[in-house]
């Protein structure tokens, strides 16, 4: 799970909606489009029609531009994009006369930057887990085996919870989908199998990260799925051989989730204990916004993904990438070329940091 989920929201910033702007006639029908996107409040479409007009900068008077830059950059800080906002003001503070007026909002860009840097020390470093264990690329058809896990005290499912929580993985396959089509990555599908699997022993946060509890849960939903071991269970629910398998098991409980995903060895090893951990509960709540960002990034490691928030060259690398930095919903959440590759979707992209290529 990513660190640095609670950042400030933000504010209206510089909602000057209507500007003495001097469009040219070329550009009118773009801007009287960007003027109805911004009051639908469409900001991905109003975001493309403004990086197409500003292109038009020979023609666009200074003032014109450093409206659009500034709305950029407010609609960018909507999503939670820091990096990419705080560009845009930076573009409007050159551009305009009074280069007092878009101090406040590079300052607090600056801050809410800085308040995601918690864990940014920690690796220098990103870890190799490409095509390992039984998830190994997430294409063509990947089946997702999703147990909640029930224990009637701490992690308690309702009928509801269950269905609200189906809902958020419709949606994050969906994403899985529209991101892969920016790396022409045809045919992916993914199918999900629910399981409710009833722990006697009561559930806790620290459990679940003790090394005892995978195998406590491999033995407990073989036994109530009907199969004589886990890893039977995942062969026979397998359609073909070469089908790629995600666990997941859901807690109802609120703790920090995480993914134990296979590592990249020189020596060949037939790595089945890979797994997501999930600990979002079904509740609405101050971070519930973040709950379908939280499953595809822990998903996404199961395939080979790396986390970036903790790489110290990251910090204004892949700025948007779902491994790095959350958005204000899964939908304004980017897939980068160094997810891509990690995932099977791209060739290895130049970057910041090293790869560790084998353990």
């Amino acid at each position: 799970m990513l660190i640095g989920v609670a950042i400030i929201l933000y504010v209206a910033l510089n909602a000057d909606d209507k500007p003495n702007l001097a469009i040219p006639e070329a550009a009118q029908s773009e801007y009287n489009q960007l003027v109805k996107d911004l009051n639908a409040n469409r900001t991905q479409d109003a975001l493309k029609l403004i990086q197409k007009l500003l292109v038009l900068q020979p023609s666009l008077t200074a003032s014109t531009r450093v409206w659009l830059y500034r709305k950029q950059g407010y609609l960018h800080s909507q999503h939670r994009h820091n990096h990419l906002a705080l560009d845009s003001y930076l573009n409007a503070r050159k551009l305009a006369e009074d280069k007092n007026t878009d101090q406040a909002n590079i300052k607090l860009l600056r801050a809410n930057i800085e308040r995601n840097q918690s864990e940014r020390d920690l690796k220098q470093g990103y870890r190799n887990a490409r095509f390992t264990g039984i998830a190994k690329t997430m294409q063509e058809e990947v089946l997702i085996l999703y147990f909640y896990l029930n224990d009637n005290r701490w992690s308690k499912w309702s009928n509801q919870d269950r269905l609200k929580n189906q809902a958020n993985i419709d949606q994050v396959t969906a994403w899985f989908k529209h991101q892969s089509q920016r790396y022409d990555i045809a045919n992916l599908s993914f199918k999900t199998r629910y399981f409710f699997v009833h722990s006697p022993k009561g559930i806790t946060k620290e459990w679940l990260r003790q090394s005892s509890f995978f195998p406590y849960a491999k033995s407990l939903i073989s036994k109530q799925v009907g199969y004589d071991s886990f890893e039977d269970m995942i062969n026979a629910l397998k359609e073909t051989e070469n089908q790629n398998v995600a666990v997941v098991l859901h807690s109802n409980g609120k703790a920090r989730s995480f993914a134990m995903s296979c590592r990249k060895t020189k020596r060949k090893a037939n790595c089945q204990n890979e797994y997501v951990m999930l600990t979002e509960k079904m509740e609405k709540s101050a971070y519930s916004w973040a709950t379908q960002q939280v499953q595809a990034h822990e998903i996404l490691h199961l395939f080979g993904a790396a986390d970036l928030y903790n790489i110290q060259k990251a910090k204004n690398y892949a700025t948007t990438d779902l491994m790095n930095y959350y958005s204000n919903t899964l939908k304004n959440a980017t897939l980068d070329p160094i997810t891509a590759w990690s995932i099977g979707w791209a060739e290895r992209p130049k970057t910041p940091f090293s790869i560790t290529i084998e353990d």
